[in-house]
């Protein structure tokens, strides 16, 4: 950004136009982190569900062992825990800038009120783990990685409940968050392709039958 050379002119297009702008893109980035941790779980979710509803692997050998299911959910649970992070973190302060009933969708409050509920419910897993993170950053790591991975599965089955709110209330989520850009209209936000689109289970990609999953 170019500054003009008087002060006085240089604070007002700083105060004005360059920090409403860096707002405005930070809020973006935000979202932007929170949609996209959200759409790669809801991938992994469907491909799960897909598998649980048919009975049958990828490769159409039938499901026999509950020991296997359980193992593809904590699997699952490993992978949603490192993306609902994003969320997590990012999520609490776009939330608080979302004000429903000034919007066309008032009736996305209790939505709202729901991803409110799950953000709260999930904080205690959320605080053991920047503990434990923090911890392993304090020490060297001698966590073997299956165990360390058993950790995140772990978190990820705690905060579960809270990960399937968030998937079915998502579009609610980013209608509002849109709407509360700070700084500037909503029309200077884009919705995702995704938004408002109804999205049908895509059935397991082949797979080899030597890797079950």
């Amino acid at each position: 950004m170019v500054l003009p050379a008087d002060p006085g002119l240089a604070a007002h297009a700083v105060t004005h136009t360059f920090l409403p702008a860096y707002r405005r893109a930070l809020h973006h980035r935000d979202l932007n982190t929170v949609l996209s941790a959200l759409e790669r779980i809801r991938e992994e979710h469907q491909t799960l569900k897909a598998i649980e509803d048919s009975g049958q692997y990828s490769d159409a050998a039938p499901l026999g062992d509950s020991r296997l299911i359980a193992g593809m959910e904590r699997d699952f649970a490993d992978h949603a825990w490192l993306e609902f992070r994003h969320v997590l973190e990012h999520a609490p302060l776009l939330l608080s800038r979302c004000r429903p009933a000034a919007t066309a969708w008032p009736d996305d409050g209790a939505a709202l009120t729901r991803l409110r509920e799950a953000l709260a419910h999930s904080q205690h897993t959320w605080d053991e783990w920047n503990g434990l993170r923090h911890e392993l950053y304090s020490v060297p790591r001698t966590l073997p990685a299956h165990e360390w991975s058993q950790v995140r599965g772990q978190m990820g089955l705690a905060v579960l409940p809270a990960i399937e709110t968030w998937l079915a209330d998502s579009e609610a989520f980013e209608r509002q968050v849109r709407a509360a850009v700070p700084g500037g209209p909503a029309a200077l936000s884009a919705p995702s392709p995704r938004l408002l689109t109804a999205r049908t289970v895509p059935p397991p990609a082949p797979r080899a039958a030597a890797a079950h999953r």
